[in-house]
């Protein structure tokens, strides 16, 4: 009987090994299966860098191009304004060295002016209003005297639009009102 129960635990202990060998084995394939999906999912990583790289790479270019290019048309739209400008130096220089009677150089002077405010115009400037209120947006006040609260007094220098933005503010003085004398509580206080 003892030859029976020793050859029943000797197949236990064979089929207990077995069982650990195959639980090793699945073991092992999982761990291979582990590996290749790391490898795989490394590979995946490395070709996101790439193209995230090359991604950051052309967006670079796209900002240096588009910087080259708005500076080339900073550029082409100074040469437009300074050529346009040149006939006006021409007229200066000409009055200038011109001998003529102070009434016919005044009258070129302003035609010149007027050449001059023209060009302007057509680049879109515009002279910023400066009747009436006084508002912080287009005027920038200087000092201030005495007149109506907010009224604008004087101008010391105009200013300007450039299309719908303010360029320069108009410089002003501003109306202030000075008190009239003590009110009667200021007289009952005293």
């Amino acid at each position: 009987m003892r030859n029976g129960a020793g050859d029943t635990g000797q197949a236990e202990d064979d089929s207990s090994t077995e069982r650990t060998n195959d639980e090793v084995s699945e073991l092992k394939q999982q761990i291979e299966d582990v590996r290749k999906e790391l490898e795989k999912q490394t590979a995946a990583a490395k070709e996101y860098l790439d193209a995230a790289r090359r991604i950051q790479a052309e967006f670079d270019n796209h900002k240096k191009r588009i910087q080259r290019e708005r500076e080339e048309f900073v550029r082409s739209a100074n040469e437009k304004l300074i050529y346009e400008l040149l006939p006006i130096l021409d007229d200066f220089e000409r009055a200038l060295s011109a001998s003529c009677s102070s009434e016919e150089l005044e009258t070129g002077i302003c035609q010149i002016h007027d050449n001059l405010v023209s060009l302007l115009k057509s680049y879109g400037l515009e002279e910023i209003p400066s009747k009436g209120k006084f508002d912080p947006q287009y005027h920038e006040a200087l000092c201030t005297g005495e007149g109506d609260d907010g009224d604008i007094l004087e101008v010391y220098q105009k200013g300007y639009f450039l299309g719908p933005r303010v360029l320069r503010h108009t410089k002003v003085k501003v109306g202030k009102q000075v008190g009239r004398g003590v009110s009667n509580d200021e007289n009952n206080r005293n």
